[in-house]
């Protein structure tokens, strides 16, 4: 599933990433009066009478800003709107139309892209009347909305809506594992991918940032069929390092929505990094299969024990995920690199994974009779019923009689026993607690 994006695109502090708040029904991107607050580039997956798409809040211009930051906001705004398929143009009304409304305007105009021209700030019906200025931008139909009040955001998205392309049900290869190979820069993606399709079909160089186009590759191994997302790099260069991880960022989770099992790169010789985890939380957000290549082993000076102490190490870092599976390789002398296909395809097999109802309450039911969830408001919580509601990802239902009051710890004690039992390797589980059934 390739979603579509939809940018929120403007100067600072005209409402942009109230607007995608408000759309999103959560508070993620940051508010403020000040000029410049958004800085990391904010992503989320939501709908609209039953469209899925992906909303990208951008940062704004700094009009007090330096050289350098003058360009980063023209990059920004071309970044966007080539990954867009709609842009949402938001300006103010109460300042009117200022000098880099009208640039960002004439952008747009020769991107050719489309898209719905938002006055912010019409607050009421009164102040409708200043819409009508923004006619002079030559966009088009100005829209008037008030993103801190909500005011018109539903007549504003029934237009966005039209403009979305539907995601396709079926592909060609529909009966293919889908593996997104993801990770940073010159850790070896595309050399993990040309030496298992026997061909150079991606550019590959030590310089960050060489694989142009996203390339889906078709392999077949052992009797299956495999569609390889090799996730794609910069189309050209960008003078500013910010951009090139919006840019990345954005190809990533545009890559993760499509697959059904990730393989995620890491350096040997770096270790995980804060954006490597963030890809990571990412991906089982999103309830992504997943395994982790830690590339260039050969590089690592090591004795029989720095394997041991390396994945102990990177467990301890996965915390919560410290059941996705680990493979250690050398993509240059192709060492593990075939066991690291069987392990994608290993954790592709536990996403679909049902387990009967009776094993379910045979072995958990005793467990939790044993440590029973913690008394909560002086009431006694009685689990009674277990059974899985769903697989690809997998889903858990507990009947109780005060589903709401068990807690977080509970609910991962309970994941723990069910992986111990079952596996589930690599993959997410969601456990929901449910009133149980009235006679």
């Amino acid at each position: 599933m390739n979603l579509p994006v939809v940018a929120i695109i403007g100067r600072p502090n005209v409402g942009k990433s109230t607007l995608f708040n408000r759309i999103i029904k959560k508070r993620e991107a940051i508010v403020d009066d000040q000029p410049g607050v958004t800085r990391d580039r904010l992503y989320a997956q939501t709908d609209w009478c039953g469209q899925s798409f992906l909303l990208v809040d951008t940062g704004g211009y700094l009009p007090q800003a330096t050289e350098e930051m003058d360009v980063a906001i023209r990059e920004q705004v071309e970044i966007a709107i080539e990954e867009a398929d709609i842009v949402l143009y938001i300006v103010d009304r109460t300042t009117g139309i200022t000098d880099w409304d009208v640039d960002i305007s004439n952008k747009l105009k020769k991107a050719n892209k489309p898209l719905l021209l938002l006055v912010n700030k019409v607050d009421h019906e009164l102040m409708e009347a200043d819409e009508y200025d923004f006619y002079n931008l030559g966009l088009g139909d100005p829209i008037g909305i008030s993103a801190i009040q909500g005011r018109k955001i539903g007549d504003m998205l029934d237009l966005l809506i039209p403009h979305l392309k539907k995601v396709p049900l079926i592909s060609p290869l529909d009966d293919a594992i889908k593996l997104a190979i993801i990770g940073r820069e010159n850790v070896g993606k595309s050399s993990f991918v040309n030496t298992l399709l026997g061909q150079s079909r991606l550019i590959v160089t030590t310089i960050p940032g060489t694989t142009r186009d996203p390339i889906d590759s078709e392999l077949n191994y052992q009797n299956r069929k495999y569609l390889l997302i090799d996730t794609a790099g910069l189309k050209r260069k960008t003078k500013v390092k910010e951009n090139v991880l919006f840019y990345s960022h954005l190809r990533t989770l545009r890559s993760l929505q499509r697959a059904d099992v990730v393989i995620y790169f890491l350096d040997a010789n770096d270790g995980p990094t804060r954006q490597d985890m963030r890809i990571v939380q990412e991906a089982m957000k999103q309830k992504k299969g997943m395994v982790i290549a830690i590339n260039k082993w050969d590089l690592i000076t090591k004795d029989d024990k720095t394997m041991k102490v390396w994945e102990e190490a990177l467990r301890e870092k996965l915390g919560l995920y410290n059941f996705i599976p680990l493979v250690f390789t050398s993509v240059l002398h192709k060492q593990r690199l075939y066991k690291l296909l069987d392990e994608a395809t290993r954790v592709y097999e536990e996403l679909f994974k049902q387990v009967p109802t009776h094993e379910l309450n045979e072995f958990l039911l005793p467990i939790i009779k044993q440590t029973s969830p913690p008394s909560s408001q002086g009431k006694e919580i009685k689990i009674n019923y277990i059974t899985q509601i769903k697989n690809n990802p997998p889903l858990f239902g507990f009947f109780c009689n005060f589903p709401k009051l068990i807690g977080e710890n509970y609910r991962r004690f309970l994941e723990r026993k069910i992986r111990q039992q079952w596996g589930f390797i690599g993959v997410p589980i969601t456990i929901v607690f449910k009133a149980k059934h009235k006679k």
